[in-house]
This record gives C-alpha cells, structure tokens and sequence, in this order.
C-alpha cells in the first residue's frame, strides 16, 4: 500500500502550509493497494473529523472520499480525531514545511486489529 499525490493536490497542501495551515479532507480513488489523492478539501476551522462529513463528501464526490489531511499546528490532535470506525481503512496525511525539504509529507492508514491505530504508508514520488 502506498499513496500518491497528484501535482495539484500537491500544490494545494503547500500552499495551506506556508498560509499557516488547515486541516481536512482527502479525495481521490484507490488503484489497487494505491491511494491516489486528486483534491484537497479543507475543513471549517476548529472543526473536528467527523463520519457525517466525510459521507457528505462521498456523496458528492461519488464515493471518492479517501480520507483526512492536517497542515501546521495541530497535526497530532488531528491524527487522534480520525482514530475512529469513520476513519477506518481511510488514509491520514500529514504535512509540515521543513527548510530543507520544502513540504514535507508523511502519510498513514487509519486500521484496527482490537483498537484503531496509525499505520505508516510510504508516498510515492510524482
């Protein structure tokens, strides 16, 4: 399993980062083991993760809702928020800017084997 992103997703998560950060919404489709993210959907700020909006955004995207991303401050309580049964088999990606690197991105599997946990997901180059 892996995730890719595509050049504008890509984009849109740096550009969150160096306005300060956000947090929210993956979309895109799964290529067999691959989670292939298309568009970036932020969230309404203080707004926590939650099952009714992403089923919301999977009927508007068809079904294509793959998960969650945090930018900035805050990332690590993101990441508990989406340790939930909604999040369950969905990807969380999380990106911080990192003077050397520029974006810098890490992304992980929300799964459950007797209690929900982060799993790390490598991210393929594009």
């Amino acid at each position: 399993m892996d995730a890719y992103l595509t050049p504008d997703a890509r984009r849109s998560l740096e550009a969150l980062a160096r306005l300060g950060g956000a947090r929210g919404y993956l979309v895109g489709h799964r290529r067999g083991p691959r989670f292939v993210v298309e568009t970036i959907v932020p969230a309404a700020a203080g707004r926590a993760f939650s099952g009714s909006d992403l089923r919301t955004l999977d009927r508007i995207f068809d079904g294509a809702a793959l998960g969650f991303f945090a930018v900035g401050p805050g990332r690590s309580s993101a990441k508990k928020q989406v340790l939930r049964p909604f999040g369950c088999g969905k990807i969380f990606l999380e990106a911080r800017l990192d003077a050397v690197q520029g974006l810098a991105l890490e992304a992980f599997s929300v799964e459950f084997e007797g209690r929900f946990a982060l799993a790390s997901v490598p991210i393929a180059p594009s």
